[in-house]
C-alpha cells in the first residue's frame, strides 16, 4: 500500500461509476456517533468547509483481462451489506444541534453501473468531493478506472484501516463471489458502548487513574496540545494550502533492519532530527491508535472510524525511552478522548493537530496489486506525518503549509531523518 494524496498521483482512463443507492427508509435511526465523527461532522456543518475524504485503489484486472463491471457492482453491494458504518446517513438533531446517524439495512443496498467517459486526476478529485460528503447520501464512491477499482469515503464513514479492508474485501468478492468472511460487530454498537463509558466517567466522583499522565503531558507543553516545534512561517488564520511530500526513506532490505518495534526507532531518530534543526531535545506529539483491538476482538474487522489519540514524549535518539512511551500510550489511549479534553482542558493553538502516525500494512495481508491510499489535498496550519511500512520498504507522507519557511524546514528535516535512519539500519545489519 502506497500512501499519497490526490495531487501526487496520475489517475486517468475510462471511468465506470458503480453508483450506490439506498432503497426505502433507514432501518436504524438516531444512533450515537463517535467523538471523532461528531467533531468532523460539526466542522462540515460550516458551508465554507472543505470536504475530508479518503480514497484508495486496487487493480481488479489487467490490460489483457478487462474487468466485468456487473461482477464488480455485485462485489461492492455485498461488501456494503457487511458494514453498517458505510451505510450511514448523518443528520443533526434540531434540538441539540448535535449529529447522529441513521443506518440503512444490508438488504437496502443497490449498485448500478454508469459510464462517465474518460477522466483524469482532477476530474476524479472533483467527483470524490461531490460524492464523499457525509451530509449527502450515500457519501461514498465506487468506480472502475479501466481495470482499477477506486473507492472513496467521507472521513465520517471510515479510517485508514477501512480503506485497506475495503480494497481487500471487494477484490476478494470480485475474484470469488461465494467467499465467506465474518465482517465483525456492528460499528454503531461500539459507538454506543464508547458513549456509555464516557458518560460513566463524567459522572464518576474520582479521577480516572490514567488521567494524571495526560495532565503531565499537557503541562510539559504549557498546558496545551503540542504543536510542531520547528518554524512553518506565517500562516493565515484559515490555514495555508497544503503541500505534501511522499518520500521513500528505506527500501525493504534496509527497513528489515529496523526489526521489531520499528515505530519506536523511527520516533527516536525523528526526535533527534528535530533537535538537530534547533528544536527541543524532547519531542512531544500525539499518535493515532486504532481501537479495534487484537485479532480476537469482535470489532477487529469492522469498517468505520475506530481511532483515538495518545500522547508520547521521546528524547532525541532514545530508542528505549520511545519504546516505553509507546507502551504507555496504548494504556492512555483507553481513556476516552472527550473525557480527557473535558477534564484537562488543554489549549489548542492550531486547527490541525501535530501528529505522527505509523502503520505496518504488511500485517494486514499479502500485497495488493496497485494498492494506494489517497487523501484529499486541502489547507492546513500544522504539520502531520504518516510513516507506512509496506512490502517495498518504509515511506513517509508529510503534510504541511505550503510556505517558503515550511518548505525549507521540511527539506532539512527529511534530509536529516533519511540519513539518520540509513545510518541506524547500517549499524544493525
Amino acid at each position: 500500500m502506497h500512501v499519497t494524496t490526490i495531487d501526487l498521483v496520475m489517475l486517468s482512463g475510462s471511468l465506470t461509476e458503480l453508483c450506490t443507492h439506498w432503497t426505502g427508509e433507514p432501518a436504524r435511526r438516531q444512533l450515537a456517533v463517535t467523538f471523532n465523527q461528531a467533531n468532523h461532522l460539526l466542522g462540515l456543518a460550516d458551508p465554507t468547509s472543505q470536504g475530508v475524504w479518503i480514497a484508495g485503489t486496487v487493480d481488479l484486472g489487467t490490460d489483457t483481462q478487462p474487468v466485468d463491471a456487473g461482477r464488480a457492482a455485485h462485489a461492492v453491494a455485498r461488501f456494503l451489506s457487511e458494514h453498517e458504518a458505510l451505510r450511514a446517513r448523518f443528520r443533526f438533531d434540531p434540538q441539540t444541534c448535535m449529529p447522529y446517524a441513521d443506518v440503512f439495512g444490508p438488504d437496502q443496498v443497490q449498485v448500478t453501473v454508469e459510464s462517465r467517459g474518460d477522466v483524469g486526476s482532477d476530474d476524479l478529485a472533483i467527483l470524490l468531493g461531490e460524492r464523499c460528503r457525509s451530509g449527502d447520501v450515500p457519501g461514498v464512491l465506487f468506480g472502475l478506472l479501466d481495470a482499477t477499482l477506486v473507492v472513496g469515503f467521507d472521513h465520517a464513514h471510515c479510517d485508514a484501516l477501512t480503506v485497506d479492508l475495503a480494497l481487500r474485501r471487494v477484490r476478494e468478492l470480485y475474484l470469488d463471489p461465494d467467499t465467506q468472511r465474518s465482517p465483525g460487530q456492528r460499528f454503531f454498537d461500539r459507538s454506543e458502548l464508547d458513549g456509555i463509558l464516557s458518560e460513566k466517567l463524567a459522572a464518576a466522583a474520582g479521577e480516572h487513574p490514567r488521567l494524571p499522565a495526560w495532565r503531565r503531558f499537557f503541562a510539559a507543553n504549557g498546558n496545551a496540545i503540542p504543536t510542531f516545534p520547528l518554524p512553518l512561517g506565517e500562516i493565515p488564520a484559515s490555514g495555508a494550502p497544503q503541500c505534501t511530500r511522499v518520500v521513500e526513506l528505506l527500501d525493504d532490505d534496509a527497513a528489515q533492519a529496523l526489526g521489531r518495534r520499528a515505530f519506536a526507532k523511527i520516533l527516536a531518530q525523528l526526535a533527534a532530527s528535530i533537535a538537530e534543526q534547533g528544536g527541543p531535545q524532547t519531542l512531544s506529539t500525539v499518535i493515532p491508535v486504532h481501537t479495534r483491538g487484537r485479532s480476537s476482538s469482535p470489532w477487529h474487522r469492522t469498517a468505520g472510524w475506530l481511532v483515538t489519540n495518545a500522547p508520547v514524549r521521546v528524547r532525541a535518539g532514545d530508542v528505549g525511552g520511545a519504546e516505553r512511551a509507546l507502551k504507555s500510550a496504548l494504556g492512555l489511549a483507553s481513556v476516552p478522548l472527550d473525557h480527557v479534553l473535558r477534564r484537562c482542558q488543554p489549549a489548542m493553538t492550531t486547527a490541525d493537530i501535530f501528529m505522527v502516525s505509523y502503520l505496518d500494512y504488511r500485517r494486514l495481508g499479502d500485497p495488493l496489486p496497485g494498492a494506494r491510499h489517497i487523501s484529499n489535498s486541502t489547507t492546513t496550519d500544522s504539520l502531520q506525518m504518516w510513516f507506512s511500512r509496506h512490502h517495498d520498504g518504509l515511506d513517509l507522507r508529510i503534510r504541511y503549509p505550503d510556505t517558503t519557511t515550511a518548505n525549507a524546514t521540511v527539506d532539512a528535516l527529511v534530509c536529516s531523518l533519511s540519513e539518520r535512519l540509513r545510518r541506524y539500519t547500517d549499524t544493525t545489519t
